[in-house]
């Protein structure tokens, strides 16, 4: 008898051994399986859609929003109005979106005298009216914002979460999408295949 109960401690204490090495194999076949997360923050329930390159634009109609508040004027996006337009989809408590707003910003004095609209979409998930007029105050937007409540214009674009950013062509065609944070250069060479010399 007190033999079997050695041979159980021992076949106890080799199974304990093998937890850790299990573990660690376990945790090496996750990191290889899921790849890493771009900088963004995911919304659940959007993103129905998706609007890929090349395709058209949709077109949208919402409130706009500035430093002061919620405005009693719709802004109406027209893709097809004959300009290069820069989309910059947002939510006000967003540590990504706010990472990105001075960038956002650098883009705006550097390229709206070269014929580029910038429109951003603040999104009302989880947020109101209020606290994302105090961020447009706080980072000082300036340029055409619209305020989606009910996030209709994120699903029509597809956007799954913040910050996402389109360019979209002067005829209405999106020509290029990009998710998460983005270094001023990868956006501003973006810029600089369509803006037209003057």
């Amino acid at each position: 008898m007190p033999k079997k109960k050695r041979g159980s401690k021992t076949s106890f204490r080799t199974y304990l051994a093998f937890i850790p090495a299990g573990l660690l194999v376990a945790f090496i076949v996750y990191l290889v399986a899921v790849p890493p997360s771009p900088n963004i923050s995911t919304i659940g329930g959007t993103g129905q859609n998706t609007v890929a390159t090349g395709s058209q634009a949709p077109a949208f109609s919402l409130n706009l929003i500035d430093s002061n508040g919620l405005k009693n004027e719709v802004f109406e996006f027209n893709p097809a109005g004959g300009k290069l337009v820069f989309i910059d989809f947002i939510h006000e408590w967003c540590g990504h979106c706010r990472n990105m707003a001075p960038i956002i910003d650098r883009l705006y004095e550097n390229y709206r005298d070269k014929g580029v609209v910038f429109i951003t979409v603040a999104g009302g998930h989880n947020t109101d009216a209020q606290k994302t007029s105090n961020y447009l105050r706080q980072y000082g937007v300036s340029w055409t914002t619209v305020f989606d409540q009910q996030l209709s214009v994120f699903n029509k674009y597809g956007v799954r979460g913040t910050p996402t950013y389109f360019i979209i062509s002067p005829g209405g065609s999106v020509i290029a999408k990009f998710e998460g944070e983005q270094a001023y250069d990868t956006l501003s060479r973006e810029l600089d295949k369509y803006v037209v010399v003057r």
